[in-house]
C-alpha cells in the first residue's frame, strides 16, 4: 500500500482529523490501521487521549487525540473481545505511551474504553465503562 505518498502530501495542522480509511481506501481492517499508525505516529504530537467510539450501527473505532487536538481515527481497531482488532488497539496504545498493564486489563473485556494522560509523560488515568 502506498500510504507514504498520500501522507507526505498531507500537512497536519492542529484540530484536524486523520482517518485511516481516507488514506487506505478500506475500513475495518486492523492490518491497514496498524500500517497507517506506523506511518503517522512520527508526524503527530504526543497522544493524550484514546477512546473507542461507536457509530449508529454500533461499529467501533479507536480515536486518538494529541496535545494539539489532532484526531487519529483507526477503523480497524476496537475492543471488547480477544480478537485481532483489540490486539491492534493494545499495540497502538502501548506505543502511544499508555500503561501496558492497564491497557490489556481494559481493552479485552470492555467494548467502551477511555484513557487519558497528561502530556510529556504525566500521570495516567483510565476509565473502564462496561456496556
Amino acid at each position: 500500500m502506498k500510504l507514504s505518498t498520500k501522507l507526505n502530501r498531507t500537512t497536519i495542522t492542529p484540530g484536524m482529523y486523520l482517518r485511516d480509511k481516507e488514506f487506505t481506501g478500506l475500513t475495518g481492517v486492523t492490518r491497514y490501521s496498524l500500517e497507517f499508525w506506523n506511518e503517522i505516529k512520527g508526524r503527530i504530537n504526543e497522544v493524550v487521549k484514546a477512546e473507542i467510539l461507536l457509530d449508529k450501527r454500533q461499529n467501533a473505532r479507536l480515536q486518538l487525540t494529541t496535545l494539539d487536538d489532532v484526531k487519529v481515527v483507526l477503523y480497524g481497531c476496537n475492543a471488547g473481545y480477544g480478537g485481532e482488532g483489540p490486539r491492534g488497539t493494545v499495540q497502538i496504545l502501548k506505543e502511544a505511551g499508555f500503561n501496558p498493564n492497564r491497557v490489556e486489563e481494559v481493552v479485552f473485556p470492555s467494548r467502551d474504553i477511555h484513557f487519558e494522560k497528561k502530556g510529556k509523560g504525566g500521570s495516567l488515568t483510565s476509565t473502564l465503562t462496561l456496556r
